[in-house]
């Protein structure tokens, strides 16, 4: 087996497709921790142990920086 002579054809690496993936797996991740941190801030919410006001001023900061800086 070590002495396999038979070298084998490996297919060039497709960088672009890479990359679109990377960016898709990026993407879910950051969206996903949004969604998250939403949900939490909403049972919080609706629960009673946060205001409302606070549900919303922290939700829509929190889209926004996203959206700017991410």
């Amino acid at each position: 087996m070590a002495a396999d002579p038979h070298h084998h054809d490996v297919p060039a690496m497709d960088y672009a497709e890479h990359e679109k993936t990377f960016g898709l797996f990026a993407s879910l991740v950051k969206w996903g921790t949004v969604v998250s941190l939403v949900l939490t801030l909403l049972a919080g919410a609706a629960t009673g142990t946060i205001s409302w006001i606070f549900f919303l001023a922290v939700t829509v900061a929190l889209i926004a920086i996203v959206v700017k800086f991410f």
